[in-house]
C-alpha cells in the first residue's frame, strides 16, 4: 500500500510513500512509512477529514513552527488522498519512554536526570512559542535514533492565550485543576505531568491513583494522600524499594513543587531548573549514547536469530573508552 503525498520541499514532485507497518490502531492512524525517494523512514499520522480529524490536525500543526532538538523534527507534506489530512515526523527508532521505563533501562540517576534534562529543554521551548503540550506521558515521549528524548503529539496543544483548556489530557498524568475542569494556567499543567514523568522515570510505576479508579481516596497512592499525609506517602512508595533513601530529600522537594495542588504555588521551569536535585551531575552527550546504544542494541540482539547475535555482538563496545567513534545511527 502507498499513500500519495507531496513534500513542500519539492513542490509538484508526487510521490507514494511505502507503508511498513500501522504504529497505532487509534482514531489516528499512525504509520511507519518508506520514502523511495530519498530513503528516509518517517512516521506519518493521518488524520481523517471529518471534524475529530480537522480539530486534532490544526492542533497538530504547531509542528510545522518547532524546532528544537528535543522536539520530533516534521517535514510538510501534502497528502494526495482526499480522506486524510497528514503529517511526517522522523521516525524514532527506540521506541517511546514508557517501553524504556519498563525495560529498566533508566536505571541510574545519571540517565534518569540526563533525560529529565532534556524533556524540561524541550517543554521550556515549547512555552516559549506561546504553546502548552497539556498531553505529556511516556508514550508521548520518543528516543529518537540519536538517543536524544523526543516530545511528540501536539494534538492536544493549545495557546496559552486561550481561556481554558480543552482537553482531558490522559489518566494517570493529569493535574487537580485539569480534573475539576478549571484549568487556565496551562503551563503549570505541564509541570505536573512533567512530575508525573520524572517519578515515572525513577520508581517504574505512576505516583497517583485518581479518584475514578479509587472513589473513595482510601489508597496510599492518591494525590489525597500525597496532599494531606505527604511523608506518608513517601515513606509508602519507598517500600519494596532498594533501600528506604531510594527517594533523595531533593528528589522529594523537586516533586512536591512540581506537583502542588495549587498550580500558582506549583514550581516554574525556571524554579525547577535552579533545584538542587536537577543541578546534579549528568552524562555528556557520548556517555548517553554508550549507555543508551548499548542497552536498545542488546534488546535487538535478543529478538534476533541465533546465527547473527555473534556477528553483531563483536560491533558493541563492552567497555566504556571515550576516544572509541560510537556510530549514532
Amino acid at each position: 500500500m502507498e499513500i500519495p503525498v507531496v513534500f513542500l520541499s519539492r513542490p509538484g514532485s508526487k510521490e507514494g510513500l511505502i507503508r511498513i507497518k500501522a504504529l497505532n490502531n487509534e482514531k489516528v492512524t499512525v504509520l511507519q512509512v518508506y520514502s523511495s525517494s530519498n530513503h528516509q523512514v518517517y512516521a506519518l499520522k493521518l488524520f481523517p477529514r471529518n471534524f475529530y480529524g480537522i480539530t486534532h490536525y490544526k492542533r497538530e500543526k504547531i509542528l510545522f513552527k518547532l524546532n528544537h532538538p528535543n522536539i520530533i523534527k516534521c517535514t510538510p507534506l501534502i497528502c494526495c488522498d482526499e480522506e486524510y489530512f497528514a503529517i511526517a515526523t522522523e521516525f524514532a527508532k527506540h521506541g517511546d519512554f514508557f517501553d524504556i521505563v519498563t525495560k529498566g533501562y533508566l536505571n541510574s540517576d545519571l540517565l534518569i536526570r540526563t533525560y529529565f534534562h532534556q524533556l524540561i529543554a524541550g517543554l521550556e521551548y515549547i512555552h516559549s512559542k506561546g504553546v502548552a503540550h497539556l498531553d505529556l506521558k511516556l508514550e508521548n515521549i520518543m528516543l529518537g535514533a540519536d538517543y536524544q528524548l523526543k516530545i511528540i503529539d501536539f494534538d492536544q496543544s493549545q495557546v496559552l492565550t486561550d481561556k481554558i483548556v480543552q482537553s482531558g489530557g490522559t489518566v494517570s498524568y493529569r493535574s487537580p485543576e485539569i480534573l475539576k475542569g478549571k484549568c487556565t494556567h496551562f503551563t503549570a499543567a505541564d509541570v505536573f505531568s512533567a512530575g508525573v514523568v520524572l517519578f515515572a522515570f525513577k520508581a517504574k510505576e505512576f505516583p497517583f491513583v485518581e479518584k475514578i479508579i479509587d472513589p473513595e481516596c482510601q489508597d496510599h497512592r492518591s494525590y489525597l494522600t500525597f496532599m494531606k499525609n505527604n511523608k506518608h506517602f513517601w515513606k509508602m512508595k519507598a517500600l519494596g524499594k532498594k533501600n528506604n533513601s531510594f527517594f533523595s530529600e531533593e528528589f522529594i522537594h523537586l516533586l512536591n513543587g512540581m506537583m502542588h495542588e495549587n498550580p500558582l504555588k506549583r514550581l516554574t521551569i525556571k524554579e525547577i531548573k535552579e533545584s538542587k536535585w536537577y543541578k546534579g551531575p549528568v552524562l555528556d552527550k557520548l556517555g548517553m549514547i554508550f549507555e543508551m546504544k548499548y542497552k536498545c542494541e542488546i534488546n535487538t540482539i535478543k529478538k534476533r536469530p541465533v546465527f547473527k547475535k555473534l556477528q553483531i555482538d563483536t560491533k558493541l563496545p563492552l567497555i566504556y573508552d571515550p576516544g572509541r567513534r560510537i556510530d549514532t545511527c
